[in-house]
């Protein structure tokens, strides 16, 4: 009785309607079988006269055969790209805010059955990677009245062989038409064939040195000295404190501290050079270390970490002497898209400090979260660091990015004060900076949106002036405005007095909060990108454009003023390159970070060039190469964005020569696999001028787990470290002025030839070294897939990119067997790791 109840409710029986009741809706969260199907990213035709468009397909189905549903539901999803035109009868689709959608029936919806029903759209940008189709939609009635449920077929899974996410709700891409963006498009589908014809089987079986190369390395002796005994440190000039994180990263991989190991002499001598400088060697019976800092006595002890072979505990015997490339080594990383456990941060600066990487650019806010407690600003994080289906967003933050309906998920949290002191402090102790960035004043949604929850819960308790104080929104502003993640809200005002409280409050309590951990707050991140035509509308901002002089723009006016007001406290100001190119050079202060970002494909040499040509400090951050939110290869499988680079593998990152970024138009392609001309005849490098360093990215729209970020961090992280520390003979040196093309031929043959041999000498320290420590430590990595051909004599050829693999093959009954060259009927390869029996995407042998 009670389920026939539940059917005429959610399905009606008869003609009249029934409003859904919370049983109802709890029946559709566990039955409602939603499928997403990308039909074709590159239409022959477009609605409305768009000249590019994606189409695809969502159906319904339940299993209950005839029934006629009620039309009092509501679907909320997240889709990335707004929907512009929807065709046919039965849904309507909304855009609301950001990536978030609403789907209520229309006229011609007549009930969900095990028939699928269907509704098909257009968006107006590109979306093709499969990570990019988020899950959990969220199913409630009409008037919002009820308990929402997300849906249970749009939950994801996670694969138990590969530990990689499954997308139960998206049906295959299989076709090219899946992956490329337009007709423009020439992206390849790597397969296990296109890898085998593109990739170069490993060489080496093993290599003497380390990740990053030292500066200079001499083999010593075929010997290797056995540290399983331990070791013994004795200091002169430093103190045990300051090193202690590197002598226990070697605890843990084995070599322990003892009393009766070997000594190992330690002696910290400073000289003039501003970059730490150290001397290892490794002799019979005999360790020494001479370092002018301590950070160049850690990076020795690191080094000597590096050089363990963590199966029998031995090091082989060598002299390095070694000083890193620049001195701005960075990995940026953004907790507030999706949130990053503590433990992940910790991890992380563990290992940046094993490969020798100093700065941490801590993303810790931007539209979809705040990470980061603020004494005396509690809504920031008890409505802006969580995401739930709060449409009021009094609560919690919409739930954008497929972030479903609960609090307490892995993409929410925060950082309290002790935990972002303890993360100061263990930076600290890796000799790492922590940079701290809470986006602004685009990407502020999270901050906005926490500020007004604020504000409203004031007023009710009749308390305007202090509601007032750090409201964000001027209420008499009527500019629409849409951001390049389609939000309408998401940008302070830069002309009223509050944004300035506000702003003026964070930066005191983050400044507060580096003084407590004793740990100066010396760069400071404002983000200053992306600020969507704000502003149009708005009286203050009219009234101040008329009262300013010399008034140039809004973006620029707010950045020339925080510059000057982190200036006073001592902060340097750093910022994203094309925010800081509103400003006026001359209303800045003398010592500014600037991240060029610009794609080299489209010039992201000159943007690079034009800053550092001011004085300022360029920290490189070209997302075609140090981005490593993107695809390791272009592949449907691979997670990732896709708008500035489709692949992004590691020898990527290890062929980059960030002196020279014209160089690359030689030896790579952009976005649609097309050659491009850099062209630096007019935006020339100035002699003398240097980069300060280089950073890699980690952006998390599409990591949903602290294990996803390991699969897209590493190995990539050991590549970047490479390129950061250490200056490869085989780069080409920058002459202004030269035009770079594919015919160009300024990378030689002979150049060419040597960037192979070191990528063999990296590749086989990475795969036989540096991976099982990774493995031990726990750490998720990619696991490469395998490159494969069928040869002549049906005899079939593979191999890993990356050396320390065993292959399997997957026979026509299922079964996974290990590979050899003659087995009949192979349908699929896989890698496995034999550290940690983690198995590596399988790859079909079928071409594409």
């Amino acid at each position: 009785m009670k389920f026939n109840r539940l059917m005429a409710l959610l399905f009606g029986v008869s003609s009249p309607l029934y409003a859904l009741d919370q049983t109802a809706v709890n029946w559709l969260g566990q039955n409602l079988d939603v499928k997403y199907t990308l039909l074709d990213s590159k239409p022959s035709t477009c609605p409305k006269a768009q000249q590019k468009c994606y189409y695809s397909e969502l159906s319904f189905s339940v299993a209950k055969e005839n029934t006629k549903a009620n039309n009092d539901f509501a679907i909320f999803f997240s889709q990335l790209m707004p929907i512009y035109h929807v065709e046919g009868d039965n849904f309507a689709i909304t855009h609301i805010n950001g990536d978030i959608h609403k789907i209520t029936p229309a006229a011609g919806f007549s009930g969900f059955s095990s028939a699928p029903t269907t509704v098909r759209f257009y968006t107006k940008d590109s979306q093709v990677t499969r990570s990019e189709f988020m899950p959990n939609y969220v199913v409630t009635d009409a008037q919002l009245k009820l308990t929402p449920q997300v849906i249970k077929s749009t939950q994801t899974q996670r694969d138990n062989d590969t530990g990689l996410e499954l997308q139960p709700y998206l049906t295959p891409f299989d076709t090219l038409n899946q992956l490329q963006t337009s007709s423009k498009d020439d992206t390849p589908w790597m397969g296990s064939e296109y890898l085998y014809q593109h990739q170069v089987q490993p060489t080496l079986d093993a290599a003497i040195g380390l990740i990053p190369k030292p500066k200079q390395l001499t083999v010593l002796s075929d010997k290797r000295l056995n540290l399983a005994a331990g070791i013994n440190l004795q200091l002169s000039g430093i103190s045990a404190d300051t090193i202690a994180m590197a002598q226990q990263r070697l605890n843990t991989l084995g070599v322990k501290s003892a009393k009766d190991g070997l000594v190992v002499n330690v002696a910290v001598k400073p000289n003039k050079q501003s970059s730490p400088h150290y001397q290892l060697t490794v002799a019979e019976n005999n360790i020494s270390i001479q370092a002018d800092s301590s950070a160049a006595a850690f990076y020795a002890l690191q080094s000597l970490a590096g050089l363990l072979d963590i199966n029998d505990l031995s090091i082989p015997m060598v002299d390095i002497i070694d000083t890193p490339r620049y001195d701005f080594r960075g990995l940026h990383v953004d907790v507030a898209r999706n949130f990053r456990s503590k433990a992940f941060i910790l991890q992380t600066i563990e290992q940046m400090a094993a490969y020798k990487l100093n700065k941490l650019h801590l993303h810790l806010a931007d539209d979809e979260g705040w990470r980061l407690a603020i004494d005396g600003l509690d809504e920031l994080t008890s409505v802006g660091a969580y995401r739930c289906f709060d449409l009021t967003e009094t609560r919690c933050l919409l739930p954008q990015l497929g972030a479903g309906n609960d609090k307490n998920a892995q993409v929410n949290g925060f950082y309290s004060a002790e935990d972002y002191i303890e993360i100061l402090r263990y930076a600290k102790a890796h000799h790492i900076e922590v940079l701290p960035s809470l986006d602004m004043p685009g990407h502020s949604r999270a901050a906005i949106i926490a500020m007004e929850a604020r504000y409203k819960k004031l007023m009710a308790q009749g308390k305007p002036e202090d509601a007032q104080q750090y409201r964000l929104v001027e209420a008499a502003d009527k500019t629409r405005y849409s951001s390049i993640q389609h939000y309408n809200d998401n940008t302070l005002n830069v002309c009223i007095a509050n944004t300035y409280t506000f702003i003026d409050k964070v930066l005191s309590e983050v400044k507060v909060l580096h003084d407590r951990a004793g740990v100066p707050l010396n760069t400071y991140h404002i983000g200053a990108d992306e600020t969507a035509g704000a502003w149009l509308e708005s009286p203050a901002c009219k009234k101040l454009q008329a009262s300013v002089k010399d008034f140039t723009n809004f973006n620029g006016y707010f950045i020339e003023r925080i510059a000057k007001l982190l200036d006073k406290k001592g902060i340097q100001v750093a910022g994203w390159s094309d925010g800081l190119g509103d400003v006026r050079a001359a209303n800045m202060p003398a010592n500014v970070q600037s991240n060029a970002w610009a794609t080299l494909s489209e010039n992201g040499h000159a943007v690079a060039h034009r800053f550092a040509n001011q004085g300022w400090q360029v920290v490189l951050s070209s997302p075609d190469v140090t981005y490593f939110d993107f695809p390791y290869q272009s592949h449907p499988e691979e997670r990732g964005n896709h708008w500035a680079s489709r692949a992004i593998e590691s020898k990527k990152m290890f062929e980059f020569m960030p002196d020279n970024l014209p160089a690359h138009a030689e030896i790579w392609k952009n976005t649609n696999n097309h050659a491009y001309i850099a062209n630096d005849s007019d935006s020339s490098l100035n002699k003398g001028v240097k980069f300060a360093g280089l950073q890699g990215h980690l952006w998390s729209e599409m990591l949903r787990s602290d294990a996803q970020a390991e699969y897209m961090l590493y190995p990539r992280l050991l590549a970047l470290a490479e390129r950061a520390w250490h200056h490869a003979e085989w780069e080409l040196p920058y002459q202004a002025g030269r035009i770079y093309s594919q015919s160009s031929g300024y990378f030689t043959a002979k150049l060419q030839a040597q960037r192979e041999a070191d990528w063999q000498r990296f590749v086989a320290i990475l795969g036989n070294q540096e991976l099982p420590k990774l493995a031990q430590a726990g750490i998720e990595f990619r696991i490469p897939v395998v490159a494969a051909k069928q040869l002549s004599g049906a005899k079939l050829d593979a191999f890993t990119a990356i050396p320390g693999f065993v292959i399997e093959a997957q026979l026509e009954n299922g079964n996974w067997v290990p590979f050899n060259a003659s087995l009949n009927q192979v349908q699929a390869l896989r890698a496995v790791h034999p550290n940690s029996d983690r198995k590596g995407r399988a790859l079909s042998l079928e071409k594409k």
